[in-house]
């Protein structure tokens, strides 16, 4: 059989995250990622909708949340769907995910047990605990593999190279896909203004030397509200390479010391609502507290994830609300009461200022029972996210109605993608052949430098061979 390396893009062409894609020589081939792309004001299952219990994966392909790809769902879980199943084929499937944000993972539960999941043992760990509580991805019952930074995984006869993009909690990865035919890299999220900035850059100067040929990259600052900042006619011609930070725009290293600062600030109670699978900021949050004299609290559910990660005894705040109260014979509420310590609404109420009190929106009416002279909400990157979010303004009416003083700079001198103009240099220095953006809404803006820019068709096969990546003559969606 004469043997080529075949691409194909399922999603995440137009969307923020969502990136799936995969890579075939011959009988091998490797799947990146399975996540969902981030994109709350059109979600079928929005909270009223109920997945069903026993078609849960048939009802997630016919609404085209997953991608219907051959040789990756049980038949089990397919029934008549018109697939292969993984029992059925013949191909020898690996799928590798960046990192543990949803819309690189959220779709992993679906996948065929039979098949190896690879990513990092942080994240693991993570992930698990989030199950417990059931605030993690529904899943069938399965096993992961590890990844250790570039440490290189066979596929049959594709190479999988992960680069490491950050060391801490759940690891971040970049991968570089090497077939007889050349190479494939998948950025993941592309950060240069991060604490572990100089990653990226090792990483940029490593495929540098690798001569790449085709390259997907995440752009997801080029959307309108974050680009404005930097360049207000939207103009992509304007967007020059520069490693610099834009003018007005902050580091993660600054944007962590203004929250730290805001909090330095309040004279009351300050409540947090950060990302939950972020241990990196409920680390600095626990840091901030013990410099301000103050007791770090958490929800139930995220104390837990605090507790297994870090194996400390976290304080403990159990919110008013019916999910909460019913959990509480739950195995993992068991283990957490045995190792934690639990504050009072009464021992809040005493002693404000004593305490950061994280508030997850699903509990957001705590508020108008809580303290609020002197305090203030501080929005960490927690969940809803941004304005393209519709709970995003029922959270802000709510904060304001209950007299919280509101601190954010996310989306307003913040973003936790690369700014247009670093992530411009970053491919520029690499140069790709082909230059696939994506995790965006708009991918086109960012354009290459000597090799031409792709916004691949789904379904749609690709074929590389020699170093030279053209489309097949046949292609669509299924």
């Amino acid at each position: 059989m004469d043997k080529k390396t075949v691409f194909t893009m399922y999603a995440g062409q137009h969307t923020i995250g969502g990136v799936i894609f995969t890579v075939t020589y011959g009988k091998d081939r490797v799947l990146m990622e399975f996540g969902s792309a981030y994109d709350p004001a059109t979600a079928v299952f929005d909270a009223i909708v109920e997945p069903r219990d026993r078609n849960w994966i048939r009802d997630k392909l016919k609404v085209g949340i997953l991608p219907k790809i051959d040789g990756i769902y049980r038949r089990e879980d397919l029934g008549d769907f018109p697939l292969v199943s993984a029992e059925e084929t013949d191909l020898n499937t690996a799928v590798f995910i960046t990192h543990l944000h949803l819309d690189h993972m959220a779709l992993m539960g679906t996948l065929s047990p039979e098949i190896p999941v690879y990513m990092h043992h942080n994240a693991q760990i993570i992930e698990r605990a989030l199950e417990a509580t059931g605030c993690g991805i529904e899943t069938l019952d399965r096993e992961y593999r590890d990844i250790t930074p570039f440490e290189p995984i066979s596929v049959g006869e594709i190479k999988v190279l992960p680069i490491l993009c950050r060391d801490t909690s759940y690891y971040d990865f970049a991968f570089l896909i090497t077939t007889p035919d050349g190479t494939i890299h998948w950025t993941g999220d592309v950060i240069l203004h991060s604490k572990q900035a100089d990653k990226t850059i090792k990483q940029m100067e490593l495929l540098k030397e690798k001569d790449i040929d085709v390259m997907l990259c995440d752009c997801t600052a080029f959307m309108d509200s974050v680009l404005k900042l930097m360049v207000p006619d939207l103009d992509e011609k304007k967007i020059m390479p520069n490693p610099a930070i834009p003018e007005n725009m902050l580091s993660e290293e600054e944007y962590h010391e203004g929250l730290f600062e805001s909090l330095k600030e309040l004279k009351g109670l300050c409540v947090f609502n950060y990302y939950q699978r972020e241990m990196d900021m409920a680390q600095d949050l626990m840091r901030w507290a013990e410099k301000l004299g103050r007791k770090c609290v958490f929800e139930p559910d995220a104390a837990y994830i605090v507790y297994k990660f870090f194996g400390v005894e976290p304080y403990v705040y159990i919110p008013d609300s019916p999910s909460v109260h019913r959990e509480v014979g739950a195995p993992w509420r068991r283990e957490l009461a045995e190792h934690s310590t639990v504050v009072s609404h009464e021992d809040i109420c005493a002693e404000p200022s004593k305490y950061m009190l994280q508030n997850s929106y699903p509990h957001i009416m705590e508020l108008f029972d809580l303290p609020n002279e002197g305090a203030g909400y501080i929005h960490a990157d927690g969940i809803p996210i941004g304005a393209f979010d519709p709970a995003y303004a029922n959270m802000r009416k709510i904060v304001d109605k209950a007299a919280f003083k509101y601190v954010t700079f996310f989306c307003e001198n913040y973003f936790g993608h690369g700014y247009p103009q670093m992530v411009k240099y970053f491919v520029d220095e690499i140069n790709p052949r082909v230059l696939i953006p994506c995790h965006s809404y708009n991918p086109e803006r960012l354009l290459p430098k000597d090799g031409i820019q792709l916004i691949p068709e789904s379904y749609k096969e690709y074929i590389l061979e020699n170093h030279v990546f053209s489309p097949r003559d046949q292609g669509g969606e299924k």
